[in-house]
């Protein structure tokens, strides 16, 4: 799945992938910052509607904002 965000910089990148790995220890995550929508992508988990929004509430509980990106959008 992958997810547009607001994160800025590098500091950012660290706490989301840090709040990230606590929550889904499981899961292989990357945030490209070089990206205009600054995508975060997941990787080992369920791709459904329930595991979506436990991430955007992750980022939200971090302090940032993130859409999941449908499918055909990348």
């Amino acid at each position: 799945m992958k997810f547009k965000t607001d994160a800025q910089c590098g500091h950012c990148k660290a706490t989301i992938l840090k709040a990230m790995q606590a929550k889904f220890p499981n899961a292989e995550w990357s945030l490209d910052l070089d990206h205009a929508d600054k995508i975060l992508e997941v990787h080992g988990i369920p791709e459904d509607a329930e595991t979506a929004a436990q991430i955007e509430k992750t980022l939200q509980e971090t302090g940032f904002n993130g859409t999941r990106l449908p499918e055909t959008g990348y």
